[in-house]
């Protein structure tokens, strides 16, 4: 039983997308391969074999991909204005959907110039309707596949790299200040608190962008204490949506990562920057840091980076993109996520 998934395809995901358009040209290729065309494709047998099967598919495609399209953008509506309740309509709907819209576009296509005939009319009522049918099924079984047991285990593995040198940075900032400064050290417990609560909790779970920021600036405290001016953010932070949220845990790796291999490593002061921005339904992050000039070993860096990369996929699919890049002696990191303002994702 799906407990926290929708039922109706995820329209307006990238993933989603791109699997529907995949399949949809694959039984379209498969069918004018065949030469199977429908009344209303109208392939004629005098044509060249070549010339045949480009003709059937695109006359096939003339109705069957502004079908797919439509389907699609009705699917990403009807999602959000259903919740988790009412499963057997929210199937019902992503079945008939794209029969009706085939219907539409079967009329569409015979405008001016006739009325289509009552098995033309048929055929796509049915074929709109396997096809909803099995993308619909397809969808579930795929979200059940991902089911929370599997994604629990799953985020607890990528989750366990995080934590060891985590927890070992944290506490040896604590030890070097406890001494000459008992009220800083008080501080920084509390910091260190806070963010052992953050690590130990759900990381699939969605939080305020201030409530990750926060947790952020919370850890950067924290290492200031060892790295003391050495160590300086420059925060660049745009216009957001007030509800906007993201994993939490998402930020404050990264930035701990520029620390690890840049303040670290290099001499002399380490401005790290960090910025965000919100691009239409996009949440757009960067992080640049400095680089040491001698090698170094990346082999943890890209442990981190990987386990990210793992969790966006998880979280987004293919809705999130993380891309890196060196320039100008400066390690720049590129974050995209969609912008969601509800507590929890998908």
């Amino acid at each position: 039983m799906l407990e926290t998934r929708q039922l109706i395809p995820d329209g307006c995901n990238a993933g989603t997308v791109l699997r529907i358009g995949v399949g949809v040209n694959v039984a379209l290729a498969v069918v004018a391969l065949g030469g199977r065309t429908l009344e209303w494709s109208g392939g004629s047998p005098s044509l060249a074999p070549s010339l045949q099967f480009s003709t059937s598919f695109l006359e096939l495609a003339t109705v069957v991909e502004p079908t797919t399209l439509i389907s699609l953008l009705g699917w990403c509506l009807l999602r959000r204005a259903f919740g988790q309740e009412k499963p057997i309509l929210q199937r019902s709907l992503a079945w008939c959907l794209p029969a009706l819209v085939a219907l539409a576009i079967n009329r569409l296509v015979y405008l001016g110039t006739g009325t289509p005939s009552a098995r033309s009319e048929i055929i796509a009522a049915l074929v709109g309707l396997l096809a909803g049918a099995c993308a619909q099924h397809y969808f579930e079984l795929r979200a059940r596949a991902f089911s929370p047991a599997i994604d629990e285990a799953k985020f607890q593995a990528l989750q366990s790299r995080i934590r060891p040198h985590f927890f070992f940075n944290s506490l040896n900032a604590v030890l070097a200040v406890i001494r000459e400064d008992p009220l800083r050290a008080e501080r920084m417990l509390e910091n260190v608190a806070e963010l052992f609560r953050a690590v130990m909790g759900d990381v699939k779970r969605l939080v305020p962008l201030e409530q990750e920021l926060e947790l952020c600036r919370r850890y950067v405290e924290i290492e200031q204490t060892r790295l003391g001016d050495r160590l300086q953010i420059e925060w660049d932070i745009g216009a957001v949506h007030p509800r906007a949220r993201v994993p939490q845990l998402l930020l404050q790796p990264i930035i701990e990562n520029a620390v690890r291999y840049g303040a670290e490593r290099v001499a002399g002061v380490c401005n790290i920057s960090v910025r965000i921005r919100q691009q239409g339904f996009k949440l757009e992050i960067s992080v640049s840091n400095p680089i040491a000039r001698e090698p170094v070993q990346r082999e943890g860096n890209q442990i981190g980076l990987n386990n990210i990369r793992g969790r966006l996929a998880l979280i987004y699919d293919l809705e999130a993109s993380l891309d890196t890049k060196v320039r100008r002696e400066r390690f720049e990191l590129s974050l995209i996520v969609p912008v969601e303002t509800k507590e929890h994702a998908g």
